[in-house]
């Protein structure tokens, strides 16, 4: 997969174009890039996704500076790969680039930089100034400069339409399984091993406490969970806590994983993190003797999960 930061030079070749922020790389989006794949095969074109760094949203609208992402743009190249797709450009979004409109954005670089042929989107697809662009202006555009338009449907499950405010509903609920369903993968975090203060080893529990990687990712719930720790591309099973740590007197928001069967020395590593079970809420004990008695019993059902 060839991958573009700039815009200066464009490509030669004819391309079938997505373009969005693509946040969690869903099973909803998955079903736009295997359209788009199977669409470029048949053709003989390259199939292109257009994203932005940073998320058009907390450029553009200030009630949402904050707002929490479910992947990180390295996060979603690695799974844009996996899916097959020839070259992605990213956009560096910015307000000055936000003023362009649909027109110029569709004419200057879809039609000027990328040889569109034909575009997939999705079934809520708007995009340029105010987001005035979308299906019935793109068909205008495309018969205009001859690239066709194929848009795909919503995927649902359960009767919800797979979206990513909705998997971030899920996680903010410690739903990890419902995420994971919509996601079509398990949710992970990223980050490096810092040294904690070692109360999980006095109490024959020894944590691995994670600074994340990119501090704008969505944090689950507070509480404890059943993960995946994969390590120097080997996986091990193990049991995450989320939260204040009440019982020691409420420290800062902590996320610190206890690996299972493992023993290595791995400050400054990197840990990938991924969830598959929320086992209970974050507790406040009585003492230490009770914490112990609870995480026996939490490491019984993380190790079944």
């Amino acid at each position: 997969m060839k991958l573009l930061k700039e815009l200066s030079r464009g490509i030669d070749s004819g391309t079938v174009i997505t373009v969005g922020s693509f946040d969690g790389v869903h099973l909803g989006h998955k079903a736009i890039f295997e359209k788009l794949t199977t669409s470029a095969s048949s053709d003989n074109l390259t199939s292109v996704i257009v994203t932005f760094d940073p998320h058009p949203r907390k450029v553009l609208d200030g009630a949402n500076q904050n707002l929490k992402l479910l992947t990180t743009l390295d996060e979603k190249i690695v799974l844009f790969e996996q899916m097959g797709i020839d070259l992605v450009q990213i956009i560096r979004f910015t307000k000055e680039f936000s003023r362009l409109s649909y027109i110029e954005f569709v004419e200057n670089i879809l039609v000027g930089k990328l040889k569109v042929h034909e575009m997939v989107i999705g079934h809520d697809h708007h995009f340029g100034r105010d987001r005035e662009g979308g299906w019935d202006k793109l068909i205008e555009l495309g018969n205009k400069h001859g690239f066709s338009v194929k848009q795909v449907d919503p995927l649902t499950t359960n009767g919800k339409i797979i979206s990513s405010s909705v998997i971030r509903q899920f996680l903010e609920k410690g739903e990890i399984e419902k995420a994971n369903e919509f996601l079509g993968r398990s949710y992970s975090i990223h980050g490096r091993v810092v040294k904690g203060d070692g109360r999980g080893r006095e109490i024959g529990y020894p944590t691995a406490n994670i600074l994340l990687d990119e501090a704008d990712k969505v944090v689950p719930k507070r509480g404890v969970y059943a993960v995946d720790v994969i390590h120097e591309n080997q996986v091990f099973k193990g049991m995450m806590n989320i939260g204040y740590r009440p019982t020691f007197n409420f420290d800062p928001l902590t996320l610190e994983v206890h690996i299972f069967n493992f023993n290595a020395y791995i400050y400054e590593n990197l840990l990938d993190i991924r969830f598959k079970k929320y086992v209970r809420d974050e507790i406040k004990f009585g003492s230490a003797s009770e914490l112990i008695a609870q995480l026996n019993e939490d490491k019984i059902k993380t190790e079944r999960a």
